[in-house]
């Protein structure tokens, strides 16, 4: 099998992966949590500065509660993010099932709060009723939100699907209709949910939620964040672009949730202890990691094609393509790059497109490791914000200098194997005009 029949096939592949209805509504529900972080984690960082200078003054100017609105903002973002996942996920399937997708995001709410218990236990041994902990409604809770918003939405569009719901008189305003086709679903999805609940709490002792957390989430945020994981999700990005399948897509739908998890327990941890850090607990690898510097320019790090475009191209072809792809590059985008260069199967692009990414993943996990950068625990920014504000903002300075470094490398990586595709570019061209 030639590279080219690898590739259709792994793009067959690939793409009935990220067409999986599941899939589809995971990305578009973890979306839907992109103004709580992002917003949320600016209050973060206001009320949680790390400068003890200005915190004493703002303590001694407005008293020492100055920052409590600001946690209260953090508390009703942050911590509640993966009860709003769970909604968005399970209306999203729906909707896409083309069904009235309202009940099936309400349910999802519901089970959510059903398989969790309605009580909180404190320090003391005293125990509190009618309470719903905030610590499993934000990252802690977010794969199972996951599951939960996936389960309520399959079943909910079978029940749709298969017609076995109460059909109401066409008279009947479409609000109320739809609440009455919802409670034959309601009815198992609630069931199903007091017996999961039943067995884990008089079986295992714990709840779903507890159980998903210890032997699920804690073990596979661990991995995204060893080296070997930041080093994975750096490789197959552009592993799989090159094959011309949508690489970072892909990747997201696996890591997304916990890389956004892993940035909320470093937030937390901001917040209880003042500070983050390696020692401390803090995670390493983070949604700020990727977003910010793995895809920085875009899947791969093509800054160094664009600049080498700009300033040492011979081609009328890469002249033209780097005026053009210099401005997308600055907000992370490449695409022109990928298909216009092209990138997608080139054997030349290949060794550089895989080996950018990879080594800006070992260069930013060795700078938090060795506490040059502070794990990221503020600010969690659209992956589409423009080069080195992203860095400043995620990092202060330091961010923005450990970006400069790595467009620099990408650069000379990149500008021997771009000379060589430029030299047959334009020879291409020359003989072109012999031949006109």
């Amino acid at each position: 099998m030639n590279t080219k029949d690898f590739g259709n096939k792994l793009m067959e592949v690939m793409m009935k992966f990220v067409n999986m209805k599941g899939v589809i509504a995971l990305k578009e529900g973890m979306l839907s949590i992109l103004p709580l972080t992002v917003v949320g984690s600016i209050f973060l960082i206001i009320g949680a500065l790390p400068f003890k200078g200005v915190t004493d003054f703002l303590t001694n100017t407005f008293g020492p509660e100055w920052s409590v609105p600001f946690m209260q903002v953090y508390g009703g973002t942050f911590a509640i993010m993966g009860m709003v996942a769970c909604f968005a996920i399970g209306y999203a399937y729906v909707k896409n099932e083309g069904y009235e997708a309202l009940p099936a995001g309400v349910l999802s709410i519901a089970t959510f709060f059903i398989i969790q218990n309605s009580f909180v236990t404190l320090e003391g041994g005293e125990v509190v009723n009618d309470v719903i902990s905030k610590a499993w409604t934000g990252g802690q809770g977010m794969i199972t939100a996951i599951i939960v918003g996936l389960f309520v939405g399959a079943t909910y569009s079978w029940f749709m699907r298969k017609k076995i719901v109460i059909k109401m008189p066409d008279s009947v305003p479409p609000g109320v209709a739809n609440q009455f086709t919802a409670l034959i679903p309601a009815a198992f999805i609630f069931a199903v949910s007091a017996i999961v609940y039943g067995i884990f709490k008089f079986g295992l002792q714990t709840t779903f939620i507890e159980w998903i957390y210890t032997v699920l989430q804690v073990p596979l945020q661990g991995l995204t964040d060893s080296l070997p994981g930041a080093i994975g999700i750096a490789f197959f990005i552009s592993f799989l672009w090159w094959f011309g399948v949508h690489g970072q897509s892909i990747v997201n739908g696996i890591v997304v949730s916990l890389l956004t998890a892993n940035s909320v327990a470093n937030a937390e941890l901001l917040q209880q202890v003042g500070s983050a850090t390696v020692e401390g607990g803090a995670h390493i690898v983070t949604q700020q990691f990727l977003d910010s510097f793995i895809i920085l320019s875009g899947s791969g790090i093509t800054f160094g094609i664009v600049f080498a475009m700009l300033f040492a191209a011979k081609s009328e072809q890469y002249k033209s393509l780097g005026k053009m792809s210099v401005v997308p590059a600055i907000f992370n985008i490449n695409e022109p790059v990928v298909f216009g260069f092209p990138i997608v199967l080139n054997p030349l692009m290949f060794i550089p497109f895989i080996a950018v990414p990879v080594i800006a993943a070992l260069l930013v996990y060795g700078a938090i490791a060795i506490g040059f950068l502070q794990p990221f625990s503020g600010v969690i920014l659209p992956w589409s914000t423009p080069l080195l504000i992203s860095g400043l903002m995620v990092a202060g300075w330091k961010g923005a200098l450990m970006q400069i470094i790595i467009l620099a490398m990408s650069v000379l990586i990149y500008l021997p194997f771009f000379k060589k595709q430029d030299q047959i570019t334009y020879k291409q061209e020359q003989e072109a005009k012999t031949k006109a």
